[in-house]
């Protein structure tokens, strides 16, 4: 079989994303397989890496931020997926918008394919009235992805009788490239109101940049991500919830993504119980049930700490030992005021 250079890494829909074969230890990707196409991995704290999520979520906090995140996907694999991110941002007035950067390198399978992505965002914060605010935001980005042809299991490696596998033994031609670097953009916008509601959208990859190892195939677009995610904070304590010492709130939160023919749907809760925090999350993927994912995080002025466990729920289960995932967010200059528009005030993890 050829690969055809259209590699597949398939994070948020583990049901399709490998197979196994005679020997519990070999796991093929779907990278041998002649159409498959590239996605983009998922964070479950979606709102703890806000520029990866919507670049108009640049600049929304108070404070500027600096964002470390870290995925860890089915790691009771010998071939898992390990992603991470680095974000800064902050509002500038001079600007009327915030400004931003977010470096993000994914390993799938334990570096056969290598992903790196910078991305420079600016975000124009517009005051609509006094109770709501509309974001807009820009993204530029310089995409790298290498093949590591060396780490391929293809089928005529391995021995149709007992699974074991036979390094360097296979007949597959190696692609002309084994790296492509592309730009890339991205936009989104964001609605706030009153502090309490909020809905965006995203478009990431819209120039749908081609993907291609082997200089006579086809393009082998990076197909065009959308993004929705809507929520709001409901106050369960009474007076001010966005006094700290006061806060109890409940936060229900739903995220809907889609790219070429899959589909995520994230819906659940935070509550905040200052400086506590935790949330719980059913993810569906339309044609299949994927994961339940719990959370548990702290809030303090200077920093925030977040960590999620992935309960497999699909046909998987069992096999793959779920998805571990942390954040942390280092605020600073929290003591300038900040003028019009207000900041939006959406979930942080």
């Amino acid at each position: 079989m050829s690969i055809n250079s259209k590699i597949s890494v398939l994070y948020c829909y583990p049901a399709k994303a490998i197979k196994f074969y005679a020997s519990i230890q070999i796991i093929l990707f779907l990278i041998i397989l002649k159409n498959g196409y590239s996605q983009d991995p998922c964070f479950s704290q979606f709102y703890a890496n806000p520029l990866y999520l919507n670049p108009a979520l640049a600049g929304t906090n108070e404070c500027s931020r600096l964002i470390f995140n870290y995925r860890n996907q089915w790691p009771s694999l010998s071939d898992n997926f390990v992603t991470y991110s680095a974000s800064a941002d902050q509002y500038i007035n001079a600007i009327s918008g915030g400004v931003g950067v977010i470096f993000t390198s994914d390993n799938a399978g334990s570096g056969t394919i290598n992903t790196t992505r910078i991305s420079a965002i600016y975000s124009y914060h517009l005051k609509l009235s006094s109770n709501s605010s509309l974001n807009a935001g820009f993204e530029v980005t310089y995409h790298h992805q290498k093949l590591n042809w060396d780490k391929l299991v293809f089928s005529d490696m391995i021995d149709p009788v007992s699974g074991a596998v036979n390094p360097g033994n296979s007949g597959e031609k190696p692609p002309e490239n084994i790296s492509v670097s592309v730009p890339d953009f991205s936009t989104g916008l964001l609605l706030g109101i009153k502090k309490k509601y909020f809905i965006g959208i995203a478009a990431h990859h819209l120039a749908q940049p081609s993907l291609k190892y082997y200089s006579n195939s086809g393009e082998n677009p990076l197909y065009i991500k959308y993004t929705l995610h809507a929520g709001t904070i409901i106050n369960l304590a009474g007076g001010d919830y966005r006094s700290e010492n006061s806060r109890f709130t409940l936060s229900p939160n739903i995220l809907f993504q889609h790219q070429q023919n899959t589909n995520q749907l994230n819906f659940g809760f935070y509550i905040e119980k200052f400086p506590l925090i935790a949330g719980i999350w059913y993810r569906h993927n339309i044609s299949n049930t994927d994961g339940a994912i719990f959370l548990i995080g702290i809030k303090q002025k200077r920093f925030n700490f977040g960590y999620t466990y992935d309960l497999t729920l699909s046909k998987l289960k069992g096999c793959t030992g779920g998805a571990h995932e942390a954040s942390l967010a280092l605020l600073i200059n929290c003591e300038k005021k900040r003028n019009k528009p207000g900041a939006i005030k959406c979930p942080e993890f």
